[in-house]
C-alpha cells in the first residue's frame, strides 16, 4: 500500500534514501514462492474459508488529506456496493498529521481527524458497513506517535517534574545517557532511530521516524499500544495494513494475536513491506495476507505481462503465489496502479495510467481479482475522477467476481493451456464447494487475436454452451477438445461453464 515510497522520498530528502530502501524488492521475474510445509498447507477439501477469501472490492481512502467526511461515506455505502466495493479502506482513522506521511502520522490515536468527524461517526460508518456485508480495514502507525502529540507533551511535562509512572511517561523510552544502546526493534533503518533530546523533559527520549517510537521490549510501551489497538478493535474494525512491519516475535502480539482474540470478527492483518517469497512465516507469525507482487503502486503482474517484462509461463508463476495463499488460509492482493506523492500526484490530481486506460484497467481488474487476489482502487480520489465508462466497466468486473463463488479468492485455480503465444493466458476457476466452474481468456496484446484453448484434461465438459459471466447471455458453443474464442485487443472472456 501507501507508505513505501513516500518514506523513501522523505528519507532521500533527508540524506538517507540510500541507507536503506524500505521495499523489500523482488526480482523481475518473480520466483516461486516457496510451498507451505505439511503442517501449515491445508488442502482444498478441508479448507475453512474467511470472510475476506469470499468477497472482493476494495477501496482506499485518504480521510485525512483529503478531509472525506465518515457520514458522506455511510451515506453512500449502497452506491458503492452496487459498483462491487465489498471493503472499504482508511488511511488512516485517527487524528492524524494530515501534512506528514499524507495524513497517518498519529497526533492523537483516541479522535479521528476534525475535517473527518467524530468517533461517534466512524462507529456508525463502520456498523453500518457491517450492516451491508462490507467490511473496513485501515492502514495503521502502531510503532510510533508524532512528537506534537498532546499525549506526548503531556508525559514530557510529567518526566520534568520527576513522575516515571504515569501512563505517559511509561508509554516512551527516557534516557539521559544518549550514549545508551537504541532499542532493536526500530521498523525503519537505522537513520530513523535515534535519541532526541526534550529540552522540556530535561532528558532524552527514544525517536523512531517523526515522533517517540514505543519500544516492544519495554511492557509500559507495549501495554500503550496494546490500549490503542483494543480502542479501535472494539469500533468493529475488521483489519490492519500495519505500517512498515516486521515477523519478529516481540511485534506478534500486538500485529497478529491481539486483533484476532480481542474481537471475533474475521480480520484482514498484513503489512506494508511483504511479498510472498516469505508466505509460509508470514502465515506462520499470524499475517494472513501479502501482495501478490510487491509494495509497488505503478507495478502488479498485469502491468509486468502488458509491458512485456514477463510472458504467459512468467504470469502463471506470479498467479500461483495466490494458490500458494490460499492453501495457507491466507489471500495475495494488488491494487490498480496509483500514485500518492503530494507534489506529483495528490495535489495536482495526476495519477498514473495505461496507454489506453479505459480498456487496459478493464483487464487489470479481470485479471488481478479473477486470478483471485483481493483488488480494487489504491486512492478513492483517482478513483473518482476516471472516465465514466471505464468506472463502468471496472466496476462491472468486480460485481461479476462477486456475484460468483467461482471468481472469489476461495475458489481453486488451475492453468488452461492457450498455445504458444506469449501474450495470451486462460486459466480454470471453481468455486471452493465445487459447484460452480468458471473459463477466463485473456488477450494481453495491442492488437485482436483468436485464442484457442485445450480443454483436453482440465474437466471442462467438451460440449455445451457457456454463459458469458461479464458481458452476459450465452458465448459460443464448446465443440470438443479445443475451443476459440475473438478477443479485442486487451480483450478478456470470463465464462461460467460445466465442469468436474
Amino acid at each position: 500500500m501507501p507508505y513505501t515510497r513516500r518514506r523513501v522520498a522523505l528519507a532521500g530528502a533527508l540524506g538517507f534514501a540510500l541507507m536503506f530502501p524500505l521495499t523489500l524488492a523482488s526480482s523481475e521475474t518473480p520466483a516461486d514462492a516457496a510451498a507451505p510445509s505439511a503442517s501449515t498447507a491445508r488442502t482444498e477439501s478441508n479448507r475453512q474459508s474467511t470472510d475476506f477469501q469470499n468477497l472482493n472490492g476494495f477501496m482506499w481512502f485518504y480521510n485525512t488529506y483529503f478531509g472525506y467526511k465518515y457520514k458522506d461515506v455511510e451515506k453512500d455505502l449502497d452506491n458503492l456496493k452496487s459498483r462491487g466495493i465489498r471493503v472499504l479502506g482508511f488511511f488512516s482513522p485517527y487524528n492524524g498529521d494530515r501534512n506528514t506521511c499524507d495524513g497517518c502520522d498519529p497526533v492523537d490515536f483516541y479522535s479521528v481527524s476534525p475535517q473527518n468527524g467524530t468517533i461517534r461517526d466512524w462507529k456508525n460508518l463502520v456498523a453500518a458497513a457491517h450492516r451491508r456485508g462490507m467490511k473496513v480495514v485501515s492502514y495503521f502507525v502502531n510503532i510510533y506517535m508524532d512528537e506534537n502529540a498532546a499525549y506526548f507533551k503531556t508525559a514530557e511535562k510529567q518526566y520534568a517534574a520527576g513522575d516515571r509512572t504515569s501512563r505517559e511517561v511509561s508509554s516512551f523510552h527516557w534516557t539521559t545517557d544518549p550514549t545508551d544502546p537504541l532499542p532493536t526493534l526500530r521498523m525503519g533503518p537505522p537513520s530513523q532511530s535515534s535519541w532526541a533530546y526534550s529540552e522540556t523533559a530535561g532528558a532524552y527520549y527514544w525517536k523512531l521516524w517523526f515522533g517517540p517510537g514505543f519500544d516492544y521490549d519495554l511492557p509500559t510501551n507495549t501495554a500503550e499500544v496494546e490500549r490503542i489497538e483494543k480502542f479501535w478493535l472494539d469500533t468493529g474494525i475488521d483489519g490492519f495494513m500495519w505500517d512498515v512491519g516486521t515477523t519478529d516475535s516481540r511485534w506478534k502480539n500486538v500485529a497478529a494475536d491481539l486483533p484476532k482474540s480481542c474481537t471475533t470478527n474475521d480480520k484482514w492483518l498484513t503489512f506494508e513491506r511483504n511479498d510472498p517469497s516469505k508466505a509460509a512465516d508470514y502465515a506462520k507469525f499470524g499475517i494472513n495476507s501479502w501482495f501478490n507482487y510487491k509494495d509497488d503502486d505503478t507495478t502488479n503482474d498485469y502491468t509486468r505481462i502488458v509491458n512485456g517484462s514477463i510472458d504467459a509461463d512468467g504470469l502463471e508463476v506470479a498467479l500461483h503465489n495466490t494458490d500458494v495463499a490460499r492453501q495457507l488460509g491466507a489471500t495475495t492482493y494488488a491494487w490498480s496502479i496509483w500514485g500518492d506523492d503530494a507534489a506529483e500526484n495528490l495535489d495536482p490530481h495526476t495519477y498514473p495510467t495505461y496507454p489506453q486506460d479505459d480498456v487496459m484497467r478493464v483487464q487489470e481488474a479481470a485479471l488481478l481479482a479473477g486470478s483471485g487476489m483481493l483488488y480494487g482502487a489504491g486512492m478513492y480520489d483517482q478513483y473518482i475522477r476516471w472516465s465514466p465508462e471505464l468506472k463502468s466497466r471496472w466496476e462491472r468486473v468486480l460485481e461479476t467476481v462477486n456475484a460468483n463463488k467461482a471468481l472469489l479468492p476461495a475458489a481453486g485455480r488451475t492453468r488452461v493451456p492457450a498455445g504458444d503465444d506469449p501474450k495470451v493466458y486462460a486459466m480454470r476457476r471453481t468455486s471452493e464447494d465445487g459447484k460452480q466452474t468458471a473459463l477466463l481468456v485473456y488477450n494481453f496484446s495491442s492488437t485482436a487475436k483468436n485464442v484457442t484453448v485445450d480443454l483436453s484434461g482440465t474437466g471442462i465438459d467438451k460440449h455445451q454452451t457457456p454463459k458469458d459471466l461479464y458481458k452476459g447471455g450465452s458465448a459460443n458453443a464448446i465443440n470438443g477438445n479445443t475451443y476459440t474464442v475473438s478477443l479485442p485487443a486487451y480483450g478478456f472472456k470470463i465464462l461460467d461453464v460445466t465442469g468436474r
